[in-house]
């Protein structure tokens, strides 16, 4: 019933924006956006918006039907996954993905190259243990996080847990953690995680409920972690917050370079038995993490691959997912099945042999999961050309159908969606478009530029379980709902070449979108 509840308000929402667009007298319309793709046109026809609605509707069910009957995704996400294994920004393995993917787009005839940037230092996750010495003795898993810094052989010391809420409580451990085994916080609670989310990112992102705390939100949770840095303990260590002995995985934050000291991650099950263990006494373990980091710079590529225009090949429509992932499973469901649909959505276009008004542009990133290097090093080779972006179009939360499309804010871009997102929906089966805003992604240094840029929002299908931990293995992708993933990237991305007028830009936000 909730969920029916949020369909209807995003729907009518959409509808009475984009009625009172087309009720404004020119008196009373809104200012001309900062920016503007160059091909904006004037108002069109009921009759020309029907003309368009219908030769899309036509366009996408072509599209999907050159999907569903030949579709690589499957083959390629095998490959990637199993041959290629886990891809960390800098590693070879992604080096290696970035080579094999444009090597596919060639074989789909596809134009296609590489675009790379250099990283400070690449990181290899090398023997990692941990035990309980004190008052029991027990061996548990712990895993680094993303470009720690490696223990001193092995270590040992006493466990101290903190509890604070905010930074200026800190002063209360001052003096007290040098040497020390670190718990960072409580355990998580996980009766609170949401058994039913309403989508994937939902499922390991919870949206905000109720008065928000002034010290969340990961900038706190980094400060607090730097805080902690300074006094020097031999290692820090975070709960996965994941159920059935499940780790996550994350990043130090420190631009692709060491961490002050060692941080790790327990599962959620040892943290809290050692945070138990701790209200009865005193606690000490060992443990040791053997990381290690290239001597030198490293580089990292994205894939880049494009199907001119044949009106305004200067003007770019962009649809993408990550190709580099963290490094526990196989990286295929975060973000194996965005990549391979973006993947597949090139093929599929290029097959039917159609010539697009706009220049179509496929993106594989790199450094999505370690700081955002492949959408920044994209947008600094094509700074000239970002005025001419038209729209991008994101797929990053796993198998799962793709069941709307968030408007991301771009209250401006509504009325053209709408009509871009009619034929979708009824070839696709969609619900309206979303109008929540999902950060977190490749999209966010689009919208920080202010282009009109669109996250896919998808069934939750195991993506809480898999994401950033040792389960997101291929066995989890589901067929069916990922190829029909990559008809619709092909299909949007089809329907805003061929849209007549270009979707508005915004101006940049005074304080960068997350």
């Amino acid at each position: 019933m909730i969920r029916i509840r949020r369909q209807l308000l995003a729907y009518v929402t959409i509808l009475l924006f984009c009625s009172s667009l087309l009720a404004q007298s020119p008196e009373t319309a809104p200012q001309e956006p900062t920016k503007t793709a160059p091909q904006a046109t004037a108002e069109r026809s009921p009759e020309q918006r029907d003309a368009y609605r219908k030769a899309m509707e036509d366009a996408d069910q072509k599209i999907a039907g050159e999907v569903k009957a030949h579709s690589e995704l499957m083959k390629n996400l095998e490959f990637l996954t199993t041959q290629i294994g886990p891809r960390l920004t800098g590693s070879p393995q992604m080096q290696a993905a970035s080579q094999g993917t444009l090597k596919r787009f060639q074989d789909y005839h596809v134009d296609a190259h590489l675009e790379t940037a250099e990283i400070a230092h690449g990181w290899t996750r090398g023997v990692e243990t941990a035990e309980i010495t004190s008052p029991i003795q027990r061996r548990i898993g712990i895993h680094a996080l993303g470009w720690s810094k490696a223990t001193n052989g092995e270590i040992t010391g006493n466990v101290v847990a903190l509890n604070v809420k905010e930074p200026s409580e800190l002063a209360q451990y001052k003096g007290k953690l040098k040497g020390a085994i670190v718990l960072l916080r409580p355990p998580a609670d996980l009766s609170k995680l949401d058994p039913s989310p309403e989508n994937a990112y939902d499922a390991v992102i919870p949206p905000s409920r109720g008065v928000p705390e002034p010290n969340g939100g990961w900038r706190a949770r980094m400060q607090l972690m730097r805080q902690v840095a300074a006094e020097q303990p031999a290692l820090i260590l975070a709960d996965s917050g994941k159920p059935d002995s499940l780790f996550n995985m994350g990043g130090v934050f420190t631009r692709y370079s060491a961490s002050d000291v060692p941080i790790a991650f327990l599962t959620h099950e040892d943290y809290d038995l050692i945070y138990r263990l701790l209200q009865a006494g005193a606690v000490a373990m060992k443990a040791n993490l053997q990381e290690t980091f290239s001597d030198k710079p490293v580089p990292v590529s994205i894939t880049v691959a494009e199907i001119k225009g044949s009106e305004h090949p200067e003007e770019r429509v962009i649809v993408g997912g990550h190709l580099d992932s963290w490094d526990l499973g196989q990286g295929a469901l975060d973000n194996g099945t965005g990549a391979m649909a973006t993947l597949e959505a090139a093929r599929a276009l290029q097959a039917l042999g159609w010539k697009p008004k706009r220049t179509i542009t496929f993106i594989l990133f790199t450094g999505e999961e370690q700081g955002g290097i492949g959408a920044d090093t994209f947008l600094k080779n094509h700074a000239v050309e970002i005025p001419a972006i038209d729209a991008v179009l994101i797929h990053d939360t796993g198998t799962g159908k793709v069941f709307s499309i968030s408007l991301d804010n771009l209250w401006e871009t509504a009325g053209l969606m709408h009509e871009i997102y009619q034929p979708l929906q009824e070839v696709f089966d969609l619900q309206p478009l979303s109008t929540r805003y999902f950060g977190s992604s490749d999209h966010v240094p689009f919208l920080n530029k202010g282009v009109p840029a669109y996250f896919c929002v998808q069934l939750p299908a195991q993506y809480r379980e898999a994401h950033h931990s040792q389960t997101d293995t291929f066995d989890k992708v589901v067929p069916d709902q990922i190829n029909e993933g990559a008809a619709l990237l092909a299909a949007w991305a089809w329907n805003v070449s061929e849209m007549p007028q270009a979707l508005p830009h915004h101006a940049e936000p005074a304080s960068p979108m997350d």
